[in-house]
């Protein structure tokens, strides 16, 4: 089945260790999900049902996990970025 699903392009997301490439070792990839599989979409791109749940982690202080380095560095969750691409790409549909 992961077959089907990666030659199907319609992997949307996965889970990537710090050089961007797939991983199934935690704490990157905290389910062990095959091949780093962390979202599937529809084949017309529709509908996308995701494993990571962002909405769990808009704030900081919510993150189960975070680099020592990062505290002083980061002011945002980068998952926030989810909720403003799927805003921007409404605003922008409805046009």
């Amino acid at each position: 089945m992961q077959h089907a699903i990666e030659t199907s392009g319609v992997v949307a997301l996965r889970y990537v260790d710090d050089a961007g490439l797939p991983t199934e070792v935690y704490p990157m990839n905290p389910n062990g999900s095959p091949n780093g599989i962390a979202g599937v979409c529809s084949q017309n791109g529709r509908h996308l049902a995701m494993m990571p749940h962002p909405e769990r982690c808009t704030q900081l202080w919510q993150w189960p996990y975070a680099p020592l380095e990062w505290k002083d560095s980061i002011t945002k969750s980068p998952w926030a970025a989810i909720f403003r691409n799927a805003l921007d790409w409404c605003v922008n549909e409805s046009q």
